[in-house]
């Protein structure tokens, strides 16, 4: 969804680009984020409530699912000022995880006909329940959004936010920043704040920072429990800076555990959250690439390049046994990791990689 309504990440203009992303680029800054480590830690404690319930029960469940409530619980906290208690409700869990399939699999129809999202926004929600129930799932997430953001413009109904579904998001405001103030707070111009765009933009936000988090995590999960020796490693060095299970870390100390660095670096590897090619265009600049045995390729401006994540961090010329999973790999010689690490590249690269990376 994310070339449609003129959103930060999918702006073709290169300026433009630059201006909305600047609108919620400190936001989502490392600095802004540790400020809701509490809130994060309580999902966690959610969450893990759930695993110790199945543990103790035997049950079989589908981690996914509840990786992606943890995550979107989370994000909807830092972002909307409120969390949408997907843990604490079944039914909404697996609502939310087909929205997300949802918008997962529609996205390419929209990427490749842009003009087609808005014009189902104009479809009454009625029609395209019968049209499209999975389309719908996603409109009437952006309506609520929308309604949202009205709000924050004074500009909403009390009946179109009856009509839109609008109540789950009335919460009364708890006076923190959130991305809908965060952008209609900006220097953007007006047009760019309209409420349209606004919900677009943060329901991008909002699904792009749950879904690849739960990809990432879930790769962890299966990962550190099914390579030899990776849990047990972990679970010693967790034990040094964790003395409770219910202990919470500060972000400086966490960063200064090198295998637990090393464990997230390689799920992030092969985890690849975006698994499509990202296009960039230089506009004015001649781009000139050179390779050490002096090779040289001049890239024209306008010219749109773009590479593939996951066939660079598959690659056995850069990673050894790349499908893998060798947390090592991070831990050897410094220059070596300094070597590894500019291969790595889970957010992308330049002025158009994930808002999100810290």
């Amino acid at each position: 969804m994310t070339e449609t309504i003129a959103l930060a990440f999918g702006t073709v203009d290169h300026y433009i680009h630059r201006q909305r992303r600047s609108a919620v680029k400190t936001f989502v800054s490392k600095k802004t984020v540790q400020t809701f480590q509490t809130s994060i830690c309580s999902t966690v404690e959610l969450l893990c409530r759930e695993f110790s319930h199945y543990a103790a029960t035997g049950e079989t469940f589908e981690c996914g699912t509840y990786l992606l409530s943890w995550a979107t619980d989370s994000v909807s906290k830092y972002l909307e000022n409120s969390s949408h208690g997907l843990l604490d409700d079944a039914r909404r869990r697996q609502d939310w995880q087909e929205t997300v399939a949802d918008v997962i699999e529609l996205t390419p129809l929209v990427k490749q006909f842009p003009f087609f999202m808005p014009f189902v926004l104009k479809v009454p929600g009625w029609l395209m329940q019968i049209i499209s129930p999975k389309m719908n799932r996603v409109l009437l997430m952006h309506k609520r959004m929308r309604s949202t953001a009205r709000r924050y413009l004074s500009l909403d109904t009390s009946a179109e936010k009856q009509a839109n579904g609008a109540e789950d998001f009335d919460q009364p405001f708890s006076g923190k920043i959130d991305a809908y103030r965060a952008i209609l707070s900006s220097t953007l111009p007006d047009i760019d704040k309209d409420p349209d765009r606004v919900a677009q933009e943060v329901l991008t936000l909002l699904v792009g920072g749950s879904a690849t988090t739960m990809r990432v995590m879930l790769r962890i999960v299966y990962h550190v429990n099914s390579t030899p020796g990776v849990l047990n490693r972990l679970t010693k060095i967790l034990d040094t800076v964790m003395t409770t299970p219910t202990a919470n870390p500060e972000l400086e100390v966490l960063e200064k555990q090198e295998y637990l660095v090393a464990v997230v670096k390689e799920s992030l590897r092969i985890a690849t959250a975006v698994t499509s090619r990202l296009p960039l265009v230089s506009p004015s600049k001649t781009l000139l690439y050179a390779k050490d045995d002096g090779t040289e390729w001049v890239i024209p401006a306008g010219t749109p390049t773009s590479m593939s994540i996951s066939r660079i961090h598959m690659d056995p010329n850069i990673y050894a046994d790349p499908y893998d999973f060798r947390p090592d790999r991070w831990l050897g010689i410094p220059t070596h990791r300094t070597h590894l690490g500019k291969y790595l590249v889970p957010f992308g690269r330049g002025a158009r990689m994930c808002i999100g990376q810290k």
